[in-house]
């Protein structure tokens, strides 16, 4: 049998992105290309299921990557 218990708080999501901390202007700079377009796709799941009046950016700066929060 299972029991169901009350009150019991959920722990918090692992993340790898500060996505939920960043405000419009915020940005996060990568080097690895990879790990650039890994956050892009991670920003619009994030987007999708949490928050799909923001806006992200990825664009190529000098010495590596940049992403945006737009809105």
């Amino acid at each position: 049998m299972f029991q169901i218990e009350s009150g019991v708080e959920m722990p918090a999501g692992r993340t790898k992105y500060p996505f939920g901390d960043m405000l419009p202007g915020d940005s996060i700079r990568f080097v690895d290309p990879r790990q650039a377009n890994s956050s892009r796709v991670a920003a619009l799941r994030f987007v999708r299921t949490h928050a799909p009046e923001w806006t992200f950016k990825l664009r190529r700066v000098e010495g590596g990557w940049r992403l945006w929060r737009l809105s």
